[in-house]
């Protein structure tokens, strides 16, 4: 039961609504442009910058923004963790993937390649270039990236594999998914490393 003591407001209404939950939420059609921009890769600040630019008194905030993209992604996989959803768009996109996982079930490594980077490979099978990087995701899992030199010295890459540690035994197991992974085809007759799992 509410009891109103005094029925009339102590203050003037507010000029500015930001702060205010209700001022500060997204339309359907804001709410729509962002999902959409998502989609592109654009950066949320650009987003932020293009709400703002279409309308003027829009009072979101980025926080807002972070909180409907994430909402948004939260639907978008259903209840399926990071690795799942990872997993999924592979096998949608026909990449090439193989994992490995320890006795806890976790992936310790992972490898990916996409069958047109494959299909040049076969073409020109002379030069392999491979380098780890690092500080690449969250997880501090070092990169390895696989890239292959065309006859007219251009590059692309192959196949990329997230290694549990940059150890012998790690390369082996990329390496090796690769060479299954091209089956009856010439081999590179040149492999430049950096040795770094030496």
């Amino acid at each position: 039961m509410l009891h109103v003591l005094c029925g009339v407001h102590n203050h003037p209404s507010a000029e500015h609504l930001e702060g205010h939950s209700f001022a500060n939420g997204l339309s359907k059609e804001e709410t729509s442009l962002l999902v959409d921009m998502s989609k592109s890769m654009v950066r949320l600040k650009k987003i932020f910058v293009t709400l703002k630019q279409r309308d003027a008194f829009n009072a979101t905030t980025m926080k807002t923004i972070y909180n409907a993209r994430h909402r948004h992604r939260v639907v978008q996989r259903a209840g399926r963790s990071q690795m799942q959803q990872l997993l999924g768009k592979l096998s949608i996109q026909n990449y090439v993937e193989w994992h490995r996982c320890d006795d806890k079930e976790k992936v310790t490594d992972l490898f990916w390649a996409h069958p047109v980077s494959l299909e040049l490979l076969r073409t020109f099978p002379h030069v392999l270039i491979m380098g780890c990087t690092y500080k690449t995701n969250r997880y501090r899992l070092p990169l390895l990236e696989i890239v292959e030199v065309t006859s007219t010295d251009l590059t692309f890459s192959v196949a990329f594999a997230y290694l549990g540690y940059e150890r012998e035994d790690n390369y082996t197991c990329a390496l090796g998914i690769l060479r299954i992974v091209l089956e009856n085809t010439v081999f590179p007759k040149v492999i430049i490393t950096d040795r770094s799992w030496l």
